[in-house]
């Protein structure tokens, strides 16, 4: 039997923040900020979110 991933106690994202555009993933949401800030400026996908 396939087990399903979602059952899988170890996977918790609840805890990270993922970048929308190239998927790292950061501790907190200010580093997720600063990441958007510095490495996406500019860029169309960025500018899109909210």
């Amino acid at each position: 039997m396939v087990s399903d991933p979602r059952d899988d106690e170890e996977t918790e994202e609840d805890d990270e923040f993922r970048c929308t555009i190239c998927n790292e993933t950061f501790e907190d949401q200010q580093a997720l900020e600063r990441h958007g800030e510095e490495e996406h400026e500019g860029d169309e996908d960025y500018s899109k979110q909210p």
